[in-house]
């Protein structure tokens, strides 16, 4: 399966060296635009990927300053001056997410017989290309069921696309769904993939449906009904070829009562829909999540710390207990196992994070006041030196992620290999 995530891009002369690149993808790479700028693209692009230039789309790889490689697709546009003279090609390198999915979904083997069931209607549901939407709680593994059905679907090996719902605008939602063509906008000589095109024959997620505004909700609606679009510049009426999925950590038949989203929208999303349970009522399955998850990282933990985590509420579902292990991880590195003095150290204790939930009064928290993600992300930077891939494999997280909380929390000019 193919997870696309970030999307970079750069420019090159006909003699292949770098005339701009983005500063996000410089960043990412290690490097400022200036370390980059009017060097040769041999040094992050691989050879498959400079010999395949005349293609539209390419599936290579990128190399960073510390020779880490990441995999994605390219796609590529001639440049031409005034005169139609070749002067060298655009391109868009789209990260592919590769975090493995063996890993991902162990979070649905269950001891629990409403979880199996909750699993096998996911199952059952996945060969059919009707539209799923996937209810849960903050921190369920949401996100993990739609992969894991797209995965068992029969388009499993074409994309799997998501789209960040709170990402999305007036300004930005036709772009970065649709796309657009070369001339659309003054001063724009290339196009754009949109990722309704990308997730082509393969599964496209509305991520956090419920964050998308009335007008947004209303604009979804419309492509929803004929799954036809047109690229920004063009004429030219396309149909997609894509399963729905949607997740929301809000009740949206409450939010419909409140005028805050709408029922036709909902209809249409919602032709499935599977609800997830939150950990504390699959407490029996505390132990097997434990104990897979530090077998990943060749830990092991104390009974009494086990006892421990059994007797939490867990707030923020698997996603707390997993950043929970994770930071206990870092705090145990010279210890074979996990004690309890490793789980009363984190940076909130759980009677806070019942407090923290009482004072916002929301389901949906801020992780970094739940879990203090951005100083567990710093430790991790600091125990491998800013490595992000190993930084990465400490916290159990893929690098495209990990890259995307630096950016969140201001760390890339820190942390900057």
């Amino acid at each position: 399966m193919k997870v696309f995530e970030e999307s970079f891009s750069l420019l090159i002369n006909k003699n292949l060296f770098i005339q701009w690149i983005s500063e996000d993808f410089a960043y990412y790479l290690g490097y400022t635009k200036e370390d980059l700028i009017g060097k040769t693209a041999s040094l992050i692009l691989d050879k498959k990927v400079l010999n395949s230039l005349n293609l539209p789309r390419i599936f290579g790889k990128v190399k960073d300053s510390a020779n880490n490689t990441y995999t994605g697709i390219f796609i590529t546009s001639n440049v031409l001056d005034r005169y139609g003279e070749h002067k060298g090609y655009f391109i868009q390198f789209i990260l592919e997410d590769k975090k493995g999915e063996d890993e991902e979904f162990f979070i649905f083997s269950s001891n629990n017989s409403r979880m199996q069931k909750i699993v096998d209607k996911a199952l059952l549901v996945a060969s059919s290309s009707i539209p799923i939407l996937i209810i849960g709680e903050t921190g369920t593994g949401k996100t993990s069921l739609a992969k894991f059905i797209h995965l068992n679907s029969n388009n499993a090996t074409s994309p799997f696309v998501p789209v960040r719902c709170p990402a999305l605008n007036d300004n930005n939602f036709e772009i970065e769904l649709f796309g657009y063509e070369k001339g659309a906008f003054a001063g724009v000589n290339s196009s754009k993939v949109g990722k309704v095109e990308l997730a082509e024959n393969g599964t496209l997620l509305f991520d956090e449906i419920e964050e998308l505004s009335s007008n947004l909700q209303a604009k979804l609606s419309i492509f929803l009904d004929n799954m036809e679009y047109e690229k920004l510049g063009s004429n030219k009426i396309r149909k997609a070829n894509v399963r729905i999925i949607s997740t929301s950590s809000r009740n949206l038949l409450g939010e419909i009562e409140k005028e805050s989203f709408r029922l036709d929208l909902y209809y249409k999303l919602a032709v499935i829909k599977i609800e997830l349970l939150p950990l504390r009522e699959r407490r029996e399955d505390i132990p097997l999540l434990v104990n897979k998850f530090l077998s990943r990282k060749k830990k092991k933990i104390k009974p009494k710390a086990l006892k421990y985590l059994m007797e939490q509420d867990w707030y923020g579902n698997i996603r707390e207990l997993f950043s929970v292990l994770e930071t206990a991880v870092i705090l145990s590195k010279d210890s074979e196992s996990i004690d309890i003095q490793h789980l009363t150290e984190q940076f909130y204790t759980f009677e806070e994070i019942g407090k923290l939930k009482e004072q916002i009064n929301e389901p949906k928290l801020s992780e970094e006041k739940l879990f203090n993600e951005k100083e567990r992300i710093k430790i991790a930077l600091q125990k491998t030196n800013g490595n992000r891939k190993k930084a990465a494999e400490l916290l159990g997280i893929s690098v495209p992620t990990l890259w995307r909380k630096m950016k969140k929390y201001n760390l890339l000019d820190e942390f900057r290999k």
